[in-house]
């Protein structure tokens, strides 16, 4: 069982003018799975919005989110160069839009993580201690040319047990939470093979559980000052708390350091020199 969410062509009145703030003011062109979950959650999107949209407007939590995922010391994985993705079917077009994902969700999930440990503030009753002051800001334009998730209700087999494989940990029984970025890989299976191939190895090693903890630590205080300034009344279901949790604890930063290691791994290779006999 996949975890619930409202779709973006499926959203309509309030809560699609918050998906439309939530690209615009984050600069993407996608809404993230825990809004888009939240969604599902009658009246959760809406009380999130109006707790935490006004320091999105502000650019105080977005700069916040972008300064620590840039900081967070990583383990690279090997470099990916495009003579190992010709064979894989991943062609110039198909690497640009290997690129623009990361590009996106990269800007987008230090955002979406910093949100989510502002809202597990207000949960436990946080009151704001200063009123924060007015500042004109402007988003940076969303990447374009994101490619279209692919359908995790219609997997062969295969390709559901490779995504097992990095699907984010819950408790038993829970709902899988398989992260949109790795959706938008679904149509090159032996690409999304090779990052999974790659990525394991510094999953199993608890490099990537380190650096997980590094941005979390870096983004729990950055909450501790957004939220001074916030106050929201009691959370109206009760569902938003258990998967905040979750996602704030685990899914959102390993996803920042995946992401990081995946768009390094295209940089590095791309300058590297072919070795001489």
């Amino acid at each position: 069982m996949n975890l619930p969410e409202l779709a973006e062509r499926n959203a309509t009145g309030e809560k699609a003018a918050i998906y439309a703030d939530i690209r615009r003011l984050g600069g993407v062109p996608m809404v993230a799975l825990i809004f888009r979950h939240l969604a599902t959650l009658p009246g959760a999107l809406e009380w999130t919005w109006a707790a935490l949209g006004p320091a999105w407007e502000r650019g105080q939590l977005q700069e916040a989110a972008w300064r620590v995922a840039r900081q967070a010391p990583l383990t690279p994985i090997a470099a990916i160069p495009r003579a190992a993705l010709a064979p894989l079917g991943v062609d110039g077009e198909d690497l640009r839009g290997i690129r623009t994902v990361l590009g996106a969700y990269n800007r987008a999930n230090p955002v979406n993580m910093l949100t989510i440990l502002c809202v597990l503030r207000l949960l436990r009753g946080h009151a704001a201690t200063r009123s924060p002051a007015a500042r004109a800001w402007t988003p940076p334009p969303a990447h374009e040319g994101l490619p279209p998730m692919g359908d995790i209700t219609a997997l062969s087999p295969e390709v559901s047990a490779l995504l097992d494989v990095v699907a984010a940990p819950g408790e038993p029984d829970s709902p899988r939470v398989v992260q949109s970025l790795y959706r938008h890989y679904l149509h090159r299976p032996a690409f999304l093979a090779l990052v999974v191939t790659l990525l394991r190895q510094r999953f199993d090693d608890g490099s990537i559980d380190a650096s997980v903890g590094h941005v979390h630590e870096e983004m729990s205080a950055a909450a501790d000052r957004i939220v001074e300034g916030v106050t929201a009344p009691p959370a109206p279901h009760a569902g938003v708390a258990p998967v905040c949790a979750r996602f704030g604890a685990s899914v959102i930063p390993q996803m920042i350091v995946v992401g990081r290691l995946l768009e390094d791994a295209l940089h590095v290779a791309e300058h590297l020199r072919p070795s001489r006999a």
